[in-house]
């Protein structure tokens, strides 16, 4: 931490959970505090998070555990080539889905 401003410690240590003694973190701190008492601005920032949260899922549901399950199954049989290559040709990646009876 000794090649950093001391503003940018400041502010890293108030995102850390600390609060210095700072004018950007008091300033900083006081936007907050503001938009934590707009409704408006929660009700849209709680919107977020929930869409964002059925993002994953749908993605954890239908990618990314599709993915992970093909190239775990194709390191297991040795055949790292193939990992770079279904990461890269969509046609390929399907086809191994099959293979693999991944649905």
């Amino acid at each position: 931490m000794n090649d950093v401003s001391p503003e940018l410690k400041a502010f890293l240590d108030y995102v850390a959970g600390k609060k210095p003694a700072d004018p950007f973190v008091d300033e900083l701190e006081e936007a907050v505090e503001n938009a934590r008492k707009n409704r408006e601005w929660r009700h849209g920032y709680m919107t977020l998070l929930m869409r964002d949260q059925e993002n994953r899922e749908i993605g954890e549901k239908y990618g990314e555990n599709k993915m992970a399950n093909l190239i775990m199954l194709l390191n297991e049989d040795g055949r790292l080539s193939d990992i770079v290559r279904v990461s890269q040709d969509e046609g390929y990646r399907q086809e191994l889905y099959k293979e693999y009876h991944i649905s």
